[in-house]
């Protein structure tokens, strides 16, 4: 996956949103734009799905810390971690995530960020249906400081610097002379190179460097490290999350495409306009609420666009079994009118979807699985009873 999805979030949820797709193996930008808040994440999503996705944090709301330790850092040295730093922190300690960046004898260098905040951005993520593999604070994707030499960004009303390997800060504008004063205190002589244009009448030994974008700047830094605050309560779940996010888009269209069939033969068998007028628009509705971010479509063509859709999902070989399932299950989910179908899910390794369905009575799942050809594995989970209707999970795969 050499394309990367970069998206640098913000402190507020009303506040704009940067991002910029970036190839690592062209060293260059295929798309960027903003965003004008966190609601309007949903316009990566379909971007978000075939690409590697990485977050910038602001670095106003991580706090960056060295750590000295005795020996060597183990198990026990984190869990009390949070402790060791309570006195020069002014916040509960039970309210903050801690994410040790690098180990060392005798020193932890250690990233520091609010839980509710970290909730906060993997729950516009998760809004939006994207699956971020890291997040990082802004400062540590900048260009890494030689010794003695800081590197300095401005992007919109701020300011970042990245002192160290490990440290970095950012302030606004109306601060950060201030702030600059005080961190060159011991050493007024620092040299600051600076990828934006340089301040007027600021602190420290100042160097221009090549003028960059703020964003491609900051994303050829994510691939120069690993740091990553998505560590301990709010670790990655790869393997699950990655098979969810691959399959999301071609089950919704076959779902949908699934649908469209069972409207097209009860308009062959029925001849009921008035019926058949209802069951196409909540078809459109389905279609409208799937893809939100697509225009709405009438009926005729929802049929056409979803073929196209699942013609540029890339199906393998061994992932055409779903459509393979789908189309033979079709006599036997249309012997039973009362199934509804609410979640599918694949498994392209086993060869098997698991369908979340309900019906009218428990005779009609036993219908349904009696209609299941012979050459198919047939599960049945427990069943429940909620508002008169029966519902449960059931699995059909090759034999």
């Amino acid at each position: 996956m050499s394309e990367q999805l970069i998206i640098r979030l913000a402190s507020e949820v009303d506040q704009i949103i940067h991002w910029l797709i970036w190839s690592d193996s062209e060293k260059e930008i295929i798309a960027s734009g903003e965003l004008e808040n966190a609601q309007a994440l949903q316009l990566l999503t379909e971007k978000a799905l075939s690409r590697k996705v990485i977050c910038l944090v602001p670095s106003v709301d991580v706090t960056l810390k060295s750590v000295v330790i005795k020996g060597n850092f183990t198990r026990q040295m984190q869990q009390a971690l949070p402790y060791m730093l309570e006195d020069d922190l002014a916040s509960d300690v039970d309210k903050l995530h801690f994410s040790v960046l690098a180990k060392k004898t005798d020193l932890v260098d250690v990233a520091i960020c609010f839980k509710s905040k970290l909730q906060m951005w993997l729950d516009w993520l998760a809004d939006a249906d994207i699956f971020c593999h890291r997040l990082l604070p802004e400062a540590l994707a900048l260009p890494l400081a030689e010794e003695d030499e800081w590197q300095a960004l401005q992007l919109e009303k701020y300011w970042l610097i990245r002192e160290s390997e490990y440290q970095g800060w950012s302030c606004d504008n109306e601060m950060f002379n201030d702030i600059l004063q005080l961190r060159l205190s011991d050493n007024p002589q620092q040299i600051i190179k600076s990828h934006s244009p340089l301040p007027k009448s600021i602190f420290g030994q100042w160097q221009a460097e090549q003028v960059m974008l703020p964003m491609q700047l900051l994303s050829e830094g994510c691939s120069q490290n690993s740091f990553n605050l998505l560590t301990g309560e709010f670790a990655v779940k790869r393997e699950s999350n990655l098979q969810l996010y691959k399959w999301k888009a071609p089950a919704i269209a076959a779902v949908i495409l699934f649908v469209v069939l069972l409207v097209n033969l009860f308009v062959q068998t029925k001849q009921l306009d008035q019926q058949t007028l209802q069951v196409k628009k909540q078809v459109e509705t389905v279609y409208q609420q799937a893809f939100s971010d697509q225009s709405p479509l009438r009926y005729s063509r929802i049929k056409k666009k979803l073929k196209g859709l699942l013609a540029n999902a890339s199906i393998t070989e061994q992932d055409s079994g779903l459509l393979i399932i789908l189309n033979d299950l079709l006599p036997s989910l249309k012997a039973v009118p009362s199934l509804q179908i609410s979640t599918l899910k694949f498994n392209s390794k086993n060869q098997e979807i698991s369908l979340a369905i309900s019906a009218d009575s428990f005779q009609d799942f036993e219908k349904f699985s009696s209609k299941v050809p012979t050459q198919y594995n047939f599960k049945q989970g427990a069943l429940s009873n909620n508002k008169n209707r029966i519902s449960g999970v059931v699995t059909v795969g090759i034999q």
